[in-house]
This record gives C-alpha cells, structure tokens and sequence, in this order.
C-alpha cells in the first residue's frame, strides 16, 4: 500500500471517530409565562433525551436525576429578580428515551431574559430549541447555540409588522438546515447512496426517492398518526448505513463471495447475545433486519440492475423521516403553526440535502484529478469506513 493511500486510510479512521464521539447533541423546553400585578410568573419544562445526556455526563451515577434537576436549575438563569417557588418535580421515562424536569419561578417586572448555559460547556456543538407562551401569546421559537445563549421575552407588536407566522416559518427553514448539516448519520447515508449511484440518473431517481419517503413520514411523525419507538429508528437509521456500505461492496464482490455466509453468521451471534443478556425490548425488530438483510444482499447479488436499490432507499427514507418527525414532535409545535413550521423544517432540509450532495461531487471531482489513487481503490475503502461507522451508530443506540 502507497504512503499516500495509508494515509487517506488514516484520515477516514481518524474523521469516523470524530462522527463517532460527536452525535447530534440537543435538548428542549417549554416556557410559560404569564404576568399579573405586576409579577411574572414563568412555569419551565425542560426536556432531553437520556441517551444524549449519558453521552454529555460520560454516564449516569447514583443520583443523577436530581444531580442532572439542580444542574439544569443553575444553569438556566432568569432574569430580572426571579426567585424559585417549588421544588423541581422530574419525569423519566426509560422506554421512550427522556427525561422531563420543571419547575415555576417568580420573577419582577420587566421585560425577561432567559441565559441558557446548559450543557454547552460539554458539547459545544449542543443546541437547544425553547418554546415560549407569553400571556397566552405563542411567540417564535427561539434556538440556543453556544455562541447564542441569551432570549429577551419579548412579545411581537402586529403594528410594527412583526408576524410570529413568517418569524416561524424562517426558524424552521434555519433549523432544517442545521439539522441535516449536524446530522452526521444522514449525512453517511446521502454519501452511501453517492457511491452506488455515480450516474447522474440514477442519482437524481435515488434522491428524489429518498425525499418523497422522509417528508411522507415527517409530516406523519409530526401530526402523531404514528409514533415508532425513537430509539429503534435511531439504530436503524444507523443500519441503513451499513447497508448501502455493504450493497456497494457486495456488486463490487465476485458472485460467488461467502459475504452472505458470513454477515448471516455475525447476525445470529449478535441476535442470540442480545436475547440472552439484555432484556431484549426491539428483539423482533431485530429479526426483521436480520431477514431483510439476507434477503435484499442475495437480491442485489443476483441482479445486477439498480431497480430494487432505487425501491429500497425510498423505504429507508421513510426511516429517516421518522427521526426528523421524532425531532420536531419533542419541540411541541403549536397547532396554530404546524403547517407552517413543518414546511419551514422540510424545505430547510432539502436545502442542507442539496447542498450536501453538492459538496460531496465537488471533493469528488477534485479527488479524482488530484490523487494519484485509481477511484476503483478508493471507494471500496470508503463504503468499508461508511459499514464500520453504521455499525458503531447502530450498536451505539441498540444498547
């Protein structure tokens, strides 16, 4: 192997640590506030899945709920003169992945300001995304970032033009694509279809798939007709990641390769570690990846066309946009703006999808012209790091 070769080697390993150590980071609230004598009274809510909080505190210890309640008390400063008047009443839910604590503050007159500095301090790629109702008003959604920690309270005046419709709809846009750039899984996935589909047509067929299937579910997701188990979605979003790695790597492979043998070896060891030592909660789901695999992988095998794959991405759209509908449900979108905040979110990821793509073609080309590598050697070695990191998201959230 050249010196140059173990070194793009060395780069990929290196980039799918850094995806594997920084997730999607994000939390929740909801503010409620409502003034009378000349007092604000600010109910709180604040939400974050425990997953993402086992990964921000390293791990949960003894006593870590309220441990995490007056972390969050201290961290989320109000002001002007609010005094705390109850106790922070905290809800976990281990099934469905979160952790719910609030609590109701007494606060002086005056326009309010909220300083988030939760969790920024761990992950300074966390973002927080805060509803507020003011006096029964329903105001934009504001969202924190580490270099956006600080909220005025302040309600839009309709004489001055200012309309909580639009102002939502532009967040949302903002917000969608922000979602797509951090989210590092969909953004493996969008690569994974790049490498088994480097004609134009097939591209475009594949992508335009993949959209229709993940905006069908967001709305879905979002309006609760169906509400999947998060977690499960969450790995397999990873698993359609290894997928798309192994189909690349599979039409590559002569077709009488063991690849088949020995995947379905590795799944029923797998399979069997799970149901005996874990309280195997998703162990049917499980199965059915475990047939789903073996059965499309000696498709594909068979079959040279691209049809089946085109289908097949369209179904894990679906999946995808499960976890987008996942993501804005915890938000709590106000019904009045629904429409509005889901198209605003949609666009903004087709938005950020483009881009993305975009930006894949072009290092692409210039990889192509620049290295002294063939691309037939390279792309194996990147569908193998695409298999390696699924792999890593889709145990990761497993267990």
């Amino acid at each position: 192997m050249s010196l140059f070769l173990k070194l793009v080697v060395s780069c990929l390993l290196f980039i799918s640590f850094l995806l594997s150590a920084h997730q999607r980071s994000e939390s929740y609230s909801k503010w409620t506030v409502s003034e009378k004598d000349g007092v604000n009274t600010v109910n709180v809510v604040f939400t974050i899945k425990l997953s993402v909080l086992s990964r921000l505190e390293g791990g949960l210890n003894k006593d870590w709920e309220n441990k995490i309640s007056q972390y969050l008390i201290t961290a989320l400063e109000v002001k002007p003169k609010c005094v705390r008047k109850s106790q922070p009443r905290i809800l976990t839910s281990l099934e469905n992945d979160f952790i719910k604590v609030s609590w109701t503050m007494s606060c002086g007159q005056g326009t309010l300001t909220i300083k988030n500095n939760a969790f920024f301090n761990k992950d300074a790629t966390h973002s927080h995304i805060a509803r507020l109702i003011l006096n029964e008003n329903v105001i934009p959604e504001k969202l924190f970032t580490d270099q956006d920690r600080t909220w005025k309270l302040i309600k839009p005046d309709p004489s001055k033009g200012e309309n909580s419709e639009n102002a939502s709809f532009t967040d949302y846009l903002s917000l969608g694509v922000k979602h797509i750039s951090t989210g590092y899984d969909h953004l493996a996935f969008l690569l994974g279809l790049l490498l088994l589909n480097q004609q134009i047509s097939r591209l475009l067929l594949a992508i335009t798939g993949f959209t229709l299937g993940h905006s069908l579910t967001l709305g879905i997701g979002v309006f609760n007709y169906i509400k999947p188990i998060s977690s499960f979605i969450e790995a397999f979003i990873g698993y359609s990641i290894i997928i798309v790695g192994l189909e690349f790597i599979i039409r590559k492979a002569r077709p009488n390769s063991s690849h088949l043998k020995f995947i379905a070896f590795v799944w029923l060891i797998f399979i069997s570690f799970y149901f005996f030592f874990t309280k195997a909660n998703h162990i049917l789901g499980l199965f059915g990846l475990f047939l789903f695999t073996i059965c499309y992988l000696n498709l594909i095998k068979r079959d040279a066309a691209y049809n089946i794959s085109l289908i097949v991405t369209s179904l894990f759209g679906l999946v995808h946009g499960f976890g987008f509908g996942g993501y804005l449900s915890e938000i709590g979108l106000p019904d009045e703006r629904l429409i509005i905040a889901l198209f605003g979110f949609n666009v903004g990821v087709e938005i950020g999808q483009l881009f993305a793509v975009a930006i894949f073609i072009l290092i692409g080309l210039i990889f192509s012209r620049l290295s002294p590598v063939k691309p037939t050697t390279m792309t194996p070695i990147l569908a193998s790091s695409l298999v390696a990191l699924g792999t890593f998201w889709f145990l990761d959230r497993t267990f």
